[in-house]
């Protein structure tokens, strides 16, 4: 009779190999010695089951699901699967319809050639399976969050790909931050936007441009925001170029923009290196739209927030102020807007009547 304890060190060299529990790799065990044993056998139609007993020994079953006279008037009755509920309280009393009972097949001492290589078959299937299975929940289970990996290549799409160690990421082009060169053995963060498992394998889905790359980011840098004692309400960002993240904390006793711009700058300017030096701008969250408005509008010192009708903030600055509240080609103003999801229209304060050049911008693709 086979027993399981003479394969234990083969069975556990295989569960650290491919990194999977022991108790997984003997069910693929058990799966491949049913199948070798069904072979051998010649169980062309049965279901055979292989099972361990407390002393290791390895015996096996033919499986049937127990039916009842009622569920024949619709379907035929399949002799190789399926055993009439009075057969099977002849074996077990406290059978019921639709339960499975196993039927012990007689012991073998081993396998022919032909039975041991569809064991070997099976059991590479088996783990292949669990494998792709354990794979696909470890990295699933990283959905949302900020990975290391080291940049592997470059393909022809000009997609990278990225080793994680146990498997290989890809960051689309349009994943990529512009202007920023990835060189291939260079160890860099990534933000995991999307896992998938496909029938080709595992798939996880890298970005360094995704908005949500800056949120993530900071709950790694900023310890008070992986505690919850500081909260991000919203981010804007345009990657490579500027973010804009609104913080706010619950405590009186703690600045929330102090926490995340940390001592003497060390926390923001770390943040800002691993984003190849994206400036980011972190404001104050307020309940209040007209104050939140006026936060975001940073650098830019703001005289007036008015709010108008068709959910519109009339902003007024002076004239120092007014290329800041702006930006470069409207930059920090659209930012502002998909920041607080209003729109905010900036104009001088001598002049509140008359529109500015670029000083309108609408909440087009809000991210907070």
């Amino acid at each position: 009779m086979i027993n399981i304890k003479s394969f234990q060190n083969y069975l556990e060299k295989i569960a650290e190999e491919y990194n999977l529990p022991l108790n997984v790799v003997e069910e693929a065990f058990l799966s491949a010695l049913s199948a070798a044993y069904k072979r051998d056998q010649n169980i062309k139609e049965g279901i055979v089951k292989a099972r361990k007993t407390a002393s290791g020994e390895i015996k096996f079953y033919l499986a049937k699901t127990v039916v009842c006279e009622e569920e024949l008037k619709n379907k035929d009755f399949d002799e190789a699967k399926e055993i009439m509920l009075e057969e099977a309280k002849k074996i077990n009393p406290q059978a019921v319809c639709g339960e499975e009972i196993l039927l012990e097949l007689p012991a073998i001492e081993d396998f022919s050639r032909i039975g041991a290589q569809v064991a070997k078959q099976v059991i590479i299937q088996k783990i292949r399976e669990a494998e792709k299975e354990n794979l696909y929940e470890e990295f699933k289970a990283k959905e949302g969050r900020v990975v290391s990996g080291t940049i592997e290549k470059k393909d022809v799409n000009g997609n990278i790909l990225v080793n994680l160690g146990r498997i290989l990421g890809v960051m689309f082009k349009n994943e990529t931050i512009p202007g920023e060169n990835y060189k291939p053995g260079q160890r860099m963060r990534f933000y995991v936007y999307a896992v998938e498992n496909t029938s080709q394998g595992v798939k996880v889905f890298l970005s360094r441009a995704h908005p949500l790359f800056i949120p993530a980011i900071f709950l790694v840098e900023v310890p008070e925001i992986a505690e919850g004692l500081v909260e991000i309400k919203g981010v804007a960002r345009e990657p490579g170029i500027r973010s804009k993240i609104a913080v706010w904390s619950k405590s009186p006793n703690i600045d929330p923009i102090g926490a995340c711009i940390g001592a003497k700058g060390a926390r923001i300017i770390s943040i800002m290196n691993e984003l190849n030096n994206e400036k980011i701008d972190v404001v104050l969250w307020d309940e209040d739209p007209t104050k939140y408005v006026a936060n975001a509008l940073v650098p830019a010192k703001v005289l007036e927030v008015k709010q108008m009708p068709k959910r519109t903030m009339l902003v007024l600055v002076d004239e120092a102020n007014l290329p800041l509240a702006i930006g470069i080609k409207g930059q920090n103003i659209k930012l502002a807007a998909r920041l607080t999801g209003w729109k905010i229209d900036v104009r001088l304060a001598s002049e509140p009547e008359k529109l500015v050049e670029g000083g309108i911008a609408e909440p087009v693709g809000s991210e907070s």
